[in-house]
């Protein structure tokens, strides 16, 4: 199994990464690095990893004339990488987005398991890691994870802009022909406000994303109503799924001791019924259990029937037309059935 990546973290070694650490990259917030993982084995315990090899420095008298050919850049060899793996397989490619408290190592490992456990509709996985410092004490390691998460917006909107004139080719036969989607977690949704934010400073709006999917979102209630929020995301995709859980004791915990307001993730948008039509609000509470998930905050990746939500949504199916669930006309919302039908 294969997973891509594109990290602004420090690397261990600046020449030749063998790995990444838990701070910016030495050359600043938006220096990205790219390679793959490959993993052997069912038991996803043991990857090799491969770091894309990078020069950007030039000789001056080259660059003076326009003559960049002595540049190599590490996130063209993964971006045709992923292109070929699309047209070869006609399948899509999902941005993944971690939250709070990962390490290099774990976000690779966490993305592979995303890959198999959503692996009924095979499609690349493309991580996106951003440092994180939960070893520090929780209240200081949130603090600081979510300055981070601020910091690497930049990173990540100009990484997802470059994936995305890539894929698009400047040639006909470049042209991948499959869809492009985010899944973010818990405060990866942060991180990806400001990845929108730079997106809208770098580029014209217009729609680079098939579906953009939110579990968890430790973001403002209100982020779909403000334009320096997340009001510009349902313009660079086709669908945007808010998945929220009342009952999520991660996000109650950042309401209440970090000074958070409402929490997209918990209650949902906080005026639903002024959505754009194109963003679908689904209440998970109804299908979770305690035993898979005590804090109700990790659903996405280990309730089947969540699991299946995605995939539908994922296959572009109808937000009416997705198999158990229930409309709730006066909120404009969906929620989760009990039961199957």
């Amino acid at each position: 199994m294969r997973i891509y990546f594109g990290t602004n973290r420090n690397p261990d070694n600046v020449a030749a990464p063998t790995s990444f650490g838990s701070h910016f990259s030495p050359n600043g917030l938006t220096d990205l690095r790219f390679g793959w993982a490959d993993f052997a084995g069912n038991s996803l315990k043991k990857y090799t990893l491969n770091v894309a090899p990078e020069k950007i420095a030039v000789d001056p008298a080259k660059a003076a004339v326009g003559d960049l050919s002595d540049q190599i850049l590490g996130s063209d060899q993964v971006f045709d990488m992923v292109r070929e793996e699309m047209k070869s397989g006609s399948c899509d490619c999902v941005i993944s987005i971690h939250g709070f408290d990962y390490t290099f190592d774990e976000a690779i490992r966490r993305t592979a398991e995303l890959k198999r456990y959503y692996g009924d509709r095979p499609m690349v996985w493309f991580v996106f890691t951003w440092p994180s410092d939960g070893s520090l004490l929780p209240f200081k390691a949130y603090a600081s994870d979510r300055d981070d998460a601020r910091a690497s917006g930049v990173a990540l909107g100009r990484g997802v802009l470059k994936l995305v004139d890539f894929l698009h080719g400047t040639r006909p036969e470049d042209f991948c022909a499959q869809s492009l989607h985010i899944v973010a977690h818990s405060m990866g949704n942060y991180a990806l406000r400001w990845a929108v934010q730079a997106i809208k400073a770098q580029s014209a709006m217009r729609r680079l994303l098939e579906q953009v999917l939110l579990f968890a979102a430790d973001e403002d209630d209100d982020t779909f109503e403000f334009d320096f929020k997340l009001q510009a995301l349902v313009d660079l995709a086709r669908r945007v799924t808010v998945y929220c859980n009342a009952e999520d004791k991660a996000l109650t915990v950042s309401d209440v001791t970090k000074g958070n307001p409402d929490r997209l993730g918990a209650g949902g948008p906080r005026n639903s019924r002024a959505l754009p039509d194109k963003v679908s609000v689904v209440k998970v509470e109804p299908v979770l259990k305690f035993a898979d998930d005590a804090t109700g905050h990790q659903y996405y990746r280990c309730n089947d029937r969540v699991r299946d939500d995605a995939l539908a949504v994922f296959k572009g199916v109808a937000s009416t037309d997705v198999p158990n669930r229930d409309y709730v006309p006066e909120t404009r919302t969906y929620r989760l059935s009990r039961t199957r039908r």
